[in-house]
């Protein structure tokens, strides 16, 4: 890719991150690249900036400075574009960044030059069927997942729940997640659910803190489609990505499926997933401990 457009949304709560995106587009500008700053952080900086999905529909590059956080925002808006996005770790856990925040330069030199491969990231694409009528509607994309659950905290929810043209039957549980693959290691995993390799596509669909024993995850395939009828009366919630919320009523019925869209990301060949397991979730064994 020959890159002269770049994008840079980050965590405007972190000093780190604004003196680094500062530093960042003084970098790139030197190199005869334009370089522009999202909205929040440029407003929380001072300087000028523009919408973030603007700069979606700009961008040839979109580097996103944060925690996983900034990255499943700015995977939502770079979601079917031509551009691609690198993650660097200026928040947290950042098990989704393909580099840490030491890294960022070395990260923004391989991803110009070329070194760094683009990869795929399919995520979760969701539509309502209002029980008032009418046709289903399409709500949005989530990179990681799509979770359905009460609007009240700690209270479960009752959904009608059904997947490959079969009534599954009530359920009665927390919520009920459908994640990416690449969100397997998020909510999912929490709940119960399966690890499963960032390059698969599948939908993973687990139930949270269900109230039966039986009530485990499933792995569908692309194309495959899960509905959730809300049963219970009172306010429920469609959640993307733990950031945006979508009220639920009685009777609403939410439908999920893997996204036919894409988000390309940076991969950085020295951190591969299971590498990743193993630094991030302390996915580990040892010989004294299988004796």
């Amino acid at each position: 890719m020959n890159i002269t457009r770049v994008a840079i949304v980050g965590h405007t709560g972190r000093p780190q991150v604004r003196s680094e995106a500062a530093r960042l587009r003084a970098s790139l500008t030197r190199r005869g690249l334009e370089v522009r700053f999202d909205h929040d952080l440029a407003e929380a900086m001072g300087v000028a900036g523009e919408p973030v999905e603007r700069l979606g529909r700009w961008c040839q590059l979109m580097i996103s400075l944060g925690g996983d956080g900034t990255v499943l925002t700015a995977g939502r808006v770079m979601a079917g574009r031509k551009g691609v996005l690198l993650p660097v770790n200026l928040g947290g856990l950042g098990f989704l960044a393909a580099a840490e925040d030491h890294e960022l330069d070395a990260a923004v030199k391989a991803t110009l030059s070329g070194r760094w491969q683009v990869a795929t990231r399919r995520g979760v694409e969701t539509s309502i069927r209002r029980a008032r009528g009418g046709r289903a509607r399409q709500q949005g994309f989530a990179l990681n997942d799509a979770v359905v659950r009460s609007a009240v905290s700690y209270a479960a929810i009752h959904l009608r729940v059904a997947a490959l043209g079969h009534d599954l039957g009530h359920l009665v549980a927390d919520g009920l997640i459908a994640s990416s693959a690449s969100g397997s290691t998020a909510y999912s995993l929490s709940a119960g659910g399966p690890l499963v390799a960032p390059d698969v596509d599948a939908l993973v669909v687990t139930p949270a803190c269900a109230h039966a024993l039986g009530s485990r995850s499933l792995v569908l395939a692309p194309g495959s489609v899960v509905s959730a009828r809300v049963i219970s009366p009172g306010p429920a919630l469609l959640v993307l990505d733990g950031q945006q919320p979508i009220e639920l009523a009685k009777d609403d019925i939410v439908e999920m499926q893997s996204s036919t869209a894409v988000v390309r990301v940076i991969e950085n060949p020295a951190r591969p997933f299971l590498r990743a397991l193993q630094a991030k979730l302390g996915w580990q064994g040892s010989e004294r401990r299988s004796l």
